[in-house]
């Protein structure tokens, strides 16, 4: 009855607002908007040929709305909690300014066999120094040494070794590719050390880019990794954290804070974790493509404003008589081209827009960085036709460039 159901959600509102942070021993179960028949599971591979489950996920168009059980929270923290572990780094040396160097986060199990994620940032220390990494399993008293078997400073995920003689609880992986913001979703951590702690929160946005949380590259490589942000507690400690849906699958790794800021976290997104673990273990490190060209993105706002500027310059003669291309409303805006680079080779020039690409596939739209790097990663070593709009031309052209890899 409409009755019972209203009774229903007003227990699960009371309940989420005096549950903010629980703790995982109190926890069992799982639910997500969507009651539609999941996609198939995906199988990624560790680094000791081991291979883990990563959940498919549903399409939003294939939800159904269901009702909140009144310990849903408990529930999906509960299907994560035992592969969660306390990571703990010691850098190498002695005495009081080596103890005030050490680091300590959070982690998960993805293999049985002993593979555990976390940030970069949480092992840097233990990578570069060869400190001594402890992980600390769920149970508060397991204590494991770890080996850094791989990290990516510029994604901020590492990829931790722990071995021990029987199969360790793992966390399922789903998939972020489909959040929408309003969705709810579950952080666990060690924040300030009080480890198996719980938070409870929404996703605020999707797709959060560096440049609009005032963060500059400084590793010789542009970082596309656009990161969930959500109003779920995450402190220091919670770093390399999972971050779960209501199904208990982790769809983020929780990475950072707001400084001085409650409410405003950020987590990279689980399909972004699993495209870089996956290079890392084929490769040892992440490729990230290179072409030679620096280009901004496009929308009419911005559009508007160049071709404001570049026809007061006009006006004013300053270039010379001669004709000013117009800038369309989408696409990446070619601003430089490196010499000697593929792009040069392939015949870019400053004022192009890269509108589409295809490689041994239907061409696709691009639209943003992320849409290009991404598209341009799978192909690095390789060659990919990219589809250039060139003021003054009739149709687009396309021109076929050489993908390298950058050195990072």
């Amino acid at each position: 009855s409409k009755t019972l159901e209203r009774t229903r959600y007003m227990n699960a509102a009371r309940l989420l607002h005096a549950t903010k942070f629980l703790r995982t021993r109190s926890a069992v179960g799982a639910l997500r908007a969507g009651a539609a028949t999941a996609v198939a599971a995906a199988v990624a591979t560790s680094t000791s040929g081991t291979a883990f489950a990563v959940a498919g996920c549903q399409s939003a168009e294939s939800r159904a709305a269901i009702p909140l059980s009144s310990s849903f929270i408990a529930d999906a923290a509960a299907r994560v909690a035992p592969a969660l572990v306390n990571i703990s780094v010691q850098p190498a040396g002695s005495g009081l300014r080596a103890a005030m160097q050490g680091a300590s986060g959070s982690g998960f199990v993805v293999d049985p066999s002993g593979l555990v994620l976390t940030n970069c940032h949480v092992v840097r220390d233990a990578a570069a120094r060869g400190g001594t990494v402890t992980v600390t399993l769920s149970d508060g008293v397991t204590r494991l040494r770890g080996v850094v078997e791989h990290s990516d400073a510029i994604s901020d995920i590492a990829v931790v070794r722990v071995n021990h003689h029987a199969a360790l609880p793992a966390a399922e992986l789903g998939s972020s590719s489909d959040l929408r913001p309003g969705e709810f979703v579950v952080a666990l951590g060690a924040p300030l050390g009080l480890t198996n702690s719980v938070s409870f929160g929404i996703v605020s946005a999707i797709e959060r880019t560096r440049s609009e949380l005032g963060l500059h590259d400084s590793l010789g490589a542009r970082n596309t990794t656009a990161y969930i942000q959500t109003d779920a507690s995450i402190n220091s400690g919670n770093s390399g954290g999972p971050l779960l849906d209501v199904h208990g699958r982790v769809i983020g790794v929780n990475t950072m804070k707001a400084m001085g800021m409650d409410g405003i976290a950020f987590a990279v997104p689980i399909d972004e974790v699993k495209r870089v673990v996956r290079q890392l273990t084929a490769h040892g490190r992440v490729l990230r493509p290179y072409l030679g060209l620096k280009f901004i993105e496009l929308s009419e706002p911005v559009a508007e404003e160049l071709n404001a500027r570049a026809a007061e310059k006009e006006s004013r003669g300053l270039f010379g008589g001669g004709h000013v291309a117009r800038v369309p409303a989408r696409g990446l805006y070619v601003m430089h081209v490196t010499p000697g680079s593929p792009a040069q080779r392939a015949g870019f020039r400053i004022g192009d827009t890269i509108v589409g690409m295809r490689a041994g596939s239907p061409a696709a739209e691009v639209v943003s960085t992320k849409q290009m790097v991404d598209g341009l990663s799978e192909h690095v070593g390789g060659q990919v036709e990219l589809e250039v709009s060139r003021d003054g031309e009739k149709a687009n052209s396309w021109l076929e460039v050489t993908v390298e890899t950058m050195q990072t």
